[in-house]
Parts: C-alpha cells; sequence; structure tokens
C-alpha cells in the first residue's frame, strides 16, 4: 500500500484524524518521495527537518509545534498498523525546537529586517516610494496585519500628535512614516514601470486602494479584502513580508529600548533561575502591554529565539 493510501486510511478513523489527511495532503509531502528514496511513510527525522526547514521554510516553534502534532499522529498510526517500527518524532535530534531554530536561521527562513532595508526596499520604486513606506513602516511601527492595515480610516490619523488610533489603542508613528501619509494622500495614480492605475480619490481609508478596469465609480472603501491583498501582492512583490516587517519592528524597539546585549541573553539564555525568569518575562510584559504587542514574555522567549540567534552572530538584512 503506498503512502497516500494509508493516510486516507488513517483519515477514515475519525473526523479529526480526516482534518489532519487533509492538511497533509495540502502541504503535499509526497512530492519529495523521488528526492529521498523513500515514501512518506518511511520518511526520516532528518527527512523532515529537510522538509520543514528547507522546503517548507518554517522558523517559528509556535507553528512547527501545531504542524508536527498533526504529523506525529500520522507517523504513531504507521507505528500501531506496523508499517513502520518506530515514530520519526520520538526523541530525534534533528526535530528537536533548538536544532530546527538553528537550521531555520542557517537556511534564511527568519524574515529579520533592519529598518534601514525595509525603506531602501520600498525606495527601489521612486514614483511610488510613499506608497510602499506607508505599508511597510505601518506594519514595521506596530500595525500587526495588512488586514488591520486594511480597516484604518485617514480620519484614524491625528496629524498634530502623530498617533494612529485603532480602536481604544493609539499608536505613535515616526516622522518618516507620517510624511509617507501626507505624500502618498497627494498621489492621484499609481505607476510601477508599464503599470498605471489609479487612486480611489472618493475612499476613506488610510491606504486608499487601487481602482482596477471597470471600478471606477463604484466604492471601493468596504472591499477590505481585496485591499488587503492587494496591499500584501505588493509588498510579496518588493520582498517583505507581512510577519516580518511586525516581527523585526518588535525587534527594534526591544533593542532600542533594552540594548542588543540584554535582548541575546533573554533569548539565548545560558542558565537561569526560576525567580529570574519571572521578573524578565514580567519586565518584557510590561514593555508589551505599553507598546500594543500582544505577547507573554514566555511566548516570545519561545517563538523569538531565531531573531535572538540573528541578533548574535549577524546577517540581518
Amino acid at each position: 500500500m503506498n503512502s497516500l493510501k494509508i493516510l486516507e486510511e488513517f483519515g477514515t478513523i475519525s473526523l479529526k484524524n480526516k482534518k489532519i489527511q487533509n492538511y497533509i495532503e495540502k502541504q503535499a509531502p509526497f512530492q519529495y518521495e523521488e528526492e529521498y528514496g523513500v515514501d512518506l511513510v518511511h520518511y526520516s527525522d532528518e527527512n523532515l527537518m529537510d522538509i520543514f526547514i528547507r522546503k517548507f521554510h518554517y522558523y517559528k516553534p509556535s507553528v512547527m509545534s501545531v504542524v508536527f502534532g498533526k504529523y506525529r499522529q500520522f507517523y504513531e498510526y504507521c507505528v500501531e498498523k506496523k508499517y513502520i517500527s518506530w515514530n520519526p518524532f520520538r526523541n530525534s535530534k534533528f526535530l528537536s525546537y533548538e536544532y530546527l531554530v538553528r537550521m531555520a536561521v542557517k537556511n534564511g527562513n527568519v524574515p529579520y529586517y533592519s529598518r534601514r532595508y525595509v525603506i531602501e526596499q520600498c525606495e527601489h520604486i521612486p514614483y511610488c516610494s510613499a506608497y510602499y513606506k506607508s505599508i511597510a513602516l505601518s506594519v514595521f511601527e506596530g500595525i500587526k496585519s495588512y488586514a488591520e492595515l486594511a480597516q484604518l480610516k485617514w480620519k484614524d490619523l491625528d496629524r498634530e500628535q502623530k498617533i494612529i488610533q485603532i480602536g481604544c489603542e493609539k499608536i505613535s508613528i515616526s516622522e518618516e512614516l507620517f510624511i509617507a501619509y501626507e505624500t502618498m494622500r497627494e498621489y492621484t495614480c499609481f505607476k510601477n514601470g508599464e503599470t498605471t492605475l489609479q487612486f480611489d480619490k472618493n475612499s476613506e481609508a488610510l491606504i486608499r486602494p487601487l481602482i482596477r478596469h471597470g471600478q471606477i465609480g463604484k466604492p471601493s472603501n468596504h472591499n477590505l479584502k481585496y485591499l488587503s491583498n492587494s496591499i500584501s501582492k505588493k509588498m510579496t512583490a518588493i520582498g517583505l513580508s507581512a510577519s516580518g516587517l511586525y516581527e523585526s519592528g518588535v525587534m527594534y524597539k526591544l533593542v532600542e529600548a533594552f540594548g542588543k546585549e540584554e535582548i541575546i541573553n533573554y533569548l539565548l539564555p545560558e542558565c537561569w533561575e526560576k525567580e529570574t525568569i519571572v521578573r524578565k518575562n514580567k519586565k518584557f510584559e510590561n514593555f508589551f502591554l505599553q507598546n500594543r504587542i500582544k505577547m507573554s514574555g514566555k511566548d516570545f522567549g519561545f517563538d523569538f529565539k531565531g531573531y535572538g540567534l540573528i541578533l548574535k552572530y549577524g546577517e540581518i538584512l
């Protein structure tokens, strides 16, 4: 029985198993069977590490934890059915979070951008650099996602105080981002190479939508999904990801507030007593609360180890 048939057999056991089957099938790990010389059922822990790091480009332990839980259950089923004798996730060096994070950094998976790099990527598009800066710096300075950015209105920007109001919360923005907003607001059209689109002058959005062919005269204020997707595509085209922008911005704020060495010591501790850990967690959580970063100290220490390694050994973009 081939690995796909075994996965389908696994999916018949319960609704939960069916969801795991669909998830694994969607990731298509079967496509590497010829490269590894074995089928999915017989992948080694090193094969799986290669898939997760070099093929899927994971770098966050929290994401790996969710994914591994699905694969682990499938392989445990294969052990129970005696298709294999050992679950590759058991006591594996290659699938330990410490090893995987180091390999993710080595493979270039962690999108750690310096502020200068973000600005330079935006300035590669001379005519519309303010448009790109408005998006990239918004996320870098604290807007959590493109979806959240798409919901903001021009009226949410306090131009006197240089503050963006998001519900009951506020974000102070840099002078550079403020100038980018003001400049972008004066644009009548978007130009990139041979592409020319119009900005929707009637939109109240902070990042005004670009009008597609045949859309002129139609309201775009409420088409948030279109605006969010459009923003995402523009950023992807210049090599910037939403998670990379936001997480790099978090690191930028932390290094400015606490210094490089303290952040490295927090993310890559050699030996801490419980009392020290609790104290440091509280210190960082207070900072997160003040800066609209919804994360616990424990989660930060777990998920940002890749950023800590880059901060320690270099190669920030």
